[in-house]
């Protein structure tokens, strides 16, 4: 409980300047990301071998039922929203989402096994790619164009704000696996350029379709999450998936520094939990 009221607290002061209302009285978010954040999509993808669909995902959640998040409670996109009190964006694929649901909540367009580049996670079969993400954010403009007119809509746009948090799944389910081109092609610092270049290209995209108020993620100790830790030796955490997360988070805070004055009205912020989940594997008994 201390970790989630510790990380509850993180996010806050991180998101916290990024929240404005949106054009009806409220403020609205829209979620891209991978299954940290993912509330459902891939759980109606057909196809994906990354669904939480199974025990003990959803525990301590609703009914306690599997619900698609990857997760046993909350994910967090959850915290994220409820501790600044703002809506939980259904899920892209929810059926019954509409305009008037947009307009209210927001869109989570997150995916389960998703990352920066389209060739992330290609074994899952079905995944949304943060291309693919962005690709359905600008049909749901076209949406709510249709329903409210350009300048309304261009302003209910401008007025939201934006979580992109995603990355891991491009070291994890890519890079670091031999069956990817990705691991022979690009070394240890080449790959983390290839992603900021990627990364630029949808920024730039997203603030062109009206994303103004932005905050991208950065990735915690992935050589200790669970299945790094089995592959090694020692089923102790693995350097090199830290050291490359720290590299990413180092080089995304740059790209945001140089891109939030080159981009109209932007501001984008960087969000680094890395030291706070750091500190909880290092210290288990403090939480």
């Amino acid at each position: 409980m201390k970790f989630e009221i510790a990380l509850s607290l993180l996010l806050v002061v991180l998101v916290g300047i990024t929240i404005i209302q949106g054009c009806n009285g409220k403020a609205v978010q829209f979620i891209f990301g991978d299954s940290l954040s993912d509330n459902g999509n891939n759980n109606r993808l057909s196809m994906t071998l990354a669904k939480a669909n199974l025990p003990y995902y959803g525990i301590d959640f609703g009914n306690g039922l599997p619900n698609g998040r990857f997760t046993n409670g909350r994910t967090v996109a959850d915290i994220i929203g409820d501790s600044t009190g703002l809506p939980r964006p259904p899920a892209f694929l929810d059926p019954s989402i509409d305009e008037d649901v947009i307009l209210e909540n927001g869109v989570n367009y997150a995916s389960g096994g998703g990352g920066i580049l389209n060739e992330t996670g290609t074994y899952f079969i079905q995944r949304l790619s943060l291309w693919k993400q962005i690709e359905l954010f600008h049909g749901t403009t076209e949406l709510i164009t249709k329903k409210l007119g350009k300048q309304a809509s261009d302003e209910f746009f401008q007025e939201a704000r934006y979580v992109v948090a995603l990355g891991s799944n491009d070291f994890i389910n890519n890079y670091l696996m031999p069956v990817y081109r990705d691991s022979w092609t690009y070394n240890d610092e080449t790959f983390v350029e290839y992603l900021m270049e990627t990364l630029e290209k949808q920024l730039l995209v997203l603030h062109k379709l009206g994303a103004r108020k932005l905050m991208v993620f950065g990735l915690g100790p992935m050589g200790c999450i669970p299945l790094q830790r089995v592959l090694s030796t020692t089923g102790k955490c693995q350097d090199r998936g830290n050291k490359l997360a720290l590299s990413f988070n180092k080089a995304a805070n740059n790209l945001l520094i140089s891109l939030e004055p080159k981009l109209t009205n932007a501001s984008f912020k960087f969000g680094d939990a890395y030291d706070v989940v750091d500190d909880v594997i290092r210290n288990p008994y403090k939480y």
